[in-house]
């Protein structure tokens, strides 16, 4: 009986610790097996993302395009470049320290550097659910969902500008939050806007996320600024962060809000920088003109065709392929779970029906859980409209549809995911879902992929 008893002193005291330790080992040995043995041309985009890279590095400043940059359909003139720059200057630092190394070396060099973005936002997610779970078994749960999500484990392990914009995007999440309980709001507010501020710099689609965080917040203070004024004010913290973040907003206006005046896009044309005669060698003006419809479908054209409605396309079609997209690999290769998929539908509907539950019937959600939701749902809403223009553009061929569009926020999507499961007052119903979950996470996740991956070893891996 005292050994029972000590025993259950320890779980409860470092079992959560140990736990995740073990989840962040487990994820790094996942993420470093891909980052050093995946072949250069499996990862989404890789080899543009290391030519932005190299040609960073050739100056300290912003380069000039060229035809090796912008015959990849992108463009550095008026574009977010921090990914870039970062990458440049660890490339120059790398190669200071060996000026022999080979690209295939640097290559995977800023591959290990994307698995520390990717820990990084493993760690944040950890972070965000202790703040929201009171429980310290189920805050270990947003943690294991997200380093069993085989999607978020196959691009950390890739050069890509996502692992940077996630990471930022879940310090953001996890600052705000923070904020939202008082613990120090006037740093935490300055940090989570400074987190989303360089976000916006690595990714312009995470702009509705600042959006959305900024409604947020103010719609916060609004309400109880009687409470938190006045200000506790350390001054010398105070004044670094505000000289930071004013710095960050200059340069996002100077990319984003020069590009509404000039060209009232986010973004600049291609035809607005460059010449007719370069735009035309676009990967992605080429993919338009081989595979989009030769006009645009309207939506009452979809409703009389068969072609899907927006209704059923949105609960059907589009979660049916960002699940296939979060839980599979697509990439420049693609691998799908199609014989797990109707298993995850059936988990993530019945935790919607659980979350409606919570919010509407039982309401045990807290204000921290209410502002997340709304979050994840707009920014959900808007990944949903740009996958639906692009489904009338190419005529529902899922071009442009891609669960790791949602990943900025599935820090918050998985802590609501467990908190809708945790609060369930129905005893039986939350374990049988909780096992049906961890059950087939782990069925679907990356190690089950690794074990049987004999079939893509030649072509996938080195």
């Amino acid at each position: 009986m005292i050994k029972t008893n000590k025993i259950k002193t320890f779980l409860n005291k470092r079992g959560p610790t140990l736990t995740i330790l073990v989840l962040i080992v487990i994820f790094l040995s996942y993420s470093g097996f891909l980052a050093l043995n995946l072949k250069e041309k499996i990862i989404p985009d890789e080899p543009a993302h290391f030519t932005f890279s190299k040609h960073f590095s050739t100056t300290l400043g912003i380069p000039p395009d060229t035809y090796e940059t912008y015959s990849w359909g992108w463009y550095i003139e008026q574009n977010p470049f921090l990914y870039y720059w970062i990458n440049g200057r660890i490339i120059n630092l790398i190669k200071f320290v060996n000026p022999g190394l080979s690209d295939l070396n640097l290559l995977i060099g800023l591959r290990l550097v994307s698995v520390l973005y990717s820990l990084g936002t493993v760690y944040f997610c950890y972070l965000l659910s202790k703040e929201v779970i009171k429980h310290q078994w189920w805050q270990l749960l947003p943690v294991f969902l997200l380093t069993n999500t085989l999607m978020f484990v196959f691009i950390s392990g890739g050069i890509h500008y996502d692992n940077l914009a996630n990471f930022l995007s879940m310090a953001s999440l996890y600052f705000l939050v923070r904020s939202f309980k008082r613990k120090n709001f006037l740093i935490n507010s300055f940090a989570w806007m400074i987190s989303i501020a360089l976000a916006c710099l690595v990714k312009y689609t995470i702009l509705p996320l600042a959006l959305a965080l900024t409604v947020s917040w103010l719609a916060f203070f609004i309400m109880n600024y009687k409470v938190l004024l006045p200000l506790k004010v350390d001054i010398i913290k105070t004044i670094i962060l505000s000289a930071v973040l004013a710095i960050l907003l200059i340069v996002n206006f100077s990319v984003y809000g020069v590009n509404l005046i000039r060209y009232q896009s986010l973004t600049p044309p291609c035809r607005e920088i460059l010449l007719e005669s370069q735009c035309e060698i676009s990967k992605y003006e080429q993919r338009y003109d081989d595979l989009a419809l030769d006009t645009k479908l309207t939506i009452q054209e979809t409703l009389s065709s068969d072609y899907p409605s927006p209704f059923r396309y949105i609960f059907v079609d589009w979660m049916y392929h960002i699940l296939l997209r979060s839980f599979g690999l697509s990439g420049h290769q693609a691998y799908f779970p199609y014989h797990l998929i109707k298993y995850y539908q059936i988990l993530f509907c019945l935790v919607i029906i659980l979350l409606l539950l919570n919010l509407f019937f039982w309401r045990s959600f807290s204000f921290e859980d209410i502002h997340l939701l709304g979050i994840a749902a707009f920014y959900g809403l808007v990944v949903f409209l740009q996958n639906y223009n692009s489904e009338l553009i190419y005529g529902f061929r899922q071009v442009a549809v891609q669960g790791r569009y949602l990943f900025p926020v599935i820090g918050g999507i998985y802590v609501l995911f467990s908190q809708s499961i945790k609060r369930t007052p129905i005893r039986f119903l939350c374990i049988i879902i909780l096992i049906f979950n961890l059950g087939l996470f782990l069925l679907g996740g990356p190690l089950t992929f690794l074990i049987n991956s004999q079939t893509f070893l030649s072509s996938w891996f080195r």
